[in-house]
């Protein structure tokens, strides 16, 4: 008894210390900023289980249309082969991986949306929450997509892979005590669901499976990055007020002409002043010339000066709407109007999208491109980390 007791002791540590320290799947919230109320759901191919609390209620195959939507704090589920009820919990769950299945909202209406995986519902707060369970890679190739768009090069993607995983790990557990692991908007990476089909996305987040980017004390970096620099990233503290020895200013010769490098906003001197005035500037400091409110960035700045006033560049920015806080500031119209001629797209800080592109087609492999933006990094496997 004692010796089965033993090799029972040892198997089940053997199976705990052999276990993958992170599971293969992810659960994400969708539609995670929309208050829903009724859905459809259709696999487009293969066969789906409905269950409603747990138990199966009915089988969906390609092109079924199951409806739900919310009945006070429980699901009414509907198909055209009949209405199993209301119930407190449903799955939607694949008979063989790799399915896809769309989900159209009805209430708001919004357009259809393709999924792989499973899906879990209940209602959360006077609203059907939504998570679809997937593998990771799955669900990688459709944030790179969504981050990234299509039609770039292979090792374009290799990088942008080892990014959104990095910034995957980084924040796995963000939502745990809601019961997911990451929802579909922006602070947790954009998913907009599965990959639409460029298998080259599939590829490269396969060929760098398990890759991450870390900095010289073994940590996962903040791996942050941005549309388009405009010739220089930003350190992250100019950014966040936080220095971090990975997100350091890099020149990037890469991204100038590219479609995000140069913008420019127009706007009248005396809305300008007005509401620099409102910022706490004092108008009656001598400053009464349009064209001492012109300001050049050489480099990345933190503060636009007007004499003793000061005020963020990140601020402007945020309350114009500016496409980036890297920009110069200049009187036109004989003084009248204000110009803002701006430089980037985005934060700034970490990988430069439209440079990294670039690299790409020039012939630079997925880790000279992220050592160039990423100071001090290096690519090591996350199983091996912990």
């Amino acid at each position: 008894m004692r010796n089965m007791f033993t090799a029972v002791f040892i198997s089940g540590c053997f199976l705990l210390f052999c276990a993958p320290l992170y599971p293969s799947v992810v659960r994400i919230s969708i539609f995670n900023e929309h208050f829903l109320s009724a859905v459809v759901i259709t696999p487009h191919d293969g066969e789906y289980i409905v269950s409603g609390d747990r138990e199966e209620v009915l089988v969906l195959k390609e092109n079924d249309v199951l409806y739900i939507s919310r009945k006070g704090e429980g699901l009414f589920i509907s198909s055209r082969s009949g209405s199993p009820g209301i119930f407190e919990s449903v799955s939607v769950r694949a008979t063989a991986p790799g399915h896809g299945i769309g989900i159209r909202p009805l209430q708001p209406s919004l357009e259809e949306v393709l999924y792989h995986g499973d899906l879990y519902m209940t209602v959360n707060y006077g609203r059907i929450s939504m998570i679809n369970e997937t593998d990771k890679s799955l669900y990688l190739a459709g944030v790179v997509e969504a981050e990234s768009g299509t039609g770039a090069a292979a090792m374009y993607y290799k990088a942008q892979a080892v990014i959104c995983r990095t910034y995957l790990y980084n924040s796995l557990h963000r939502h745990a005590d809601e019961g997911f692991d990451l929802c579909d908007e922006v602070h947790c990476q954009a998913y907009k669901g599965r990959m639409t089909g460029n298998k080259v996305i599939l590829e490269a987040v396969k060929a760098t499976s398990g890759k991450v980017i870390t900095c010289e004390e073994g940590k996962l970096i903040p791996a942050v990055f941005h549309a388009n620099c405009g010739g220089q990233t930003a350190s992250s503290d100019n950014v966040w007020l936080q220095s971090k020895s990975c997100l350091q200013p890099v020149t990037d010769p890469w991204c100038r002409g590219r479609p995000g490098s140069l913008w420019q906003k127009t706007i009248d001197a005396s809305e300008w002043k007005s509401y620099l005035v409102s910022m706490g500037f004092n108008e009656n400091s001598g400053q009464n010339s349009s064209a001492g409110f012109d300001m050049r960035q050489q480099n990345r700045s933190f503060f636009y000066r007007v004499g003793d006033f000061a005020i963020p560049y990140r601020k402007i920015r945020a309350d114009w709407n500016l496409r980036s806080a890297y920009f110069d500031i200049e009187t036109a119209g004989q003084g009248s109007k204000i110009l803002i001629r701006g430089r980037g797209y985005g934060h700034g800080a970490g990988l430069c999208q439209e440079g990294a592109m670039v690299m790409a087609v020039k012939g630079y492999n997925f880790i000279d491109i992220l050592q160039f933006y990423y100071t001090g990094i290096s690519i090591a496997d996350i199983e091996q980390l912990f």
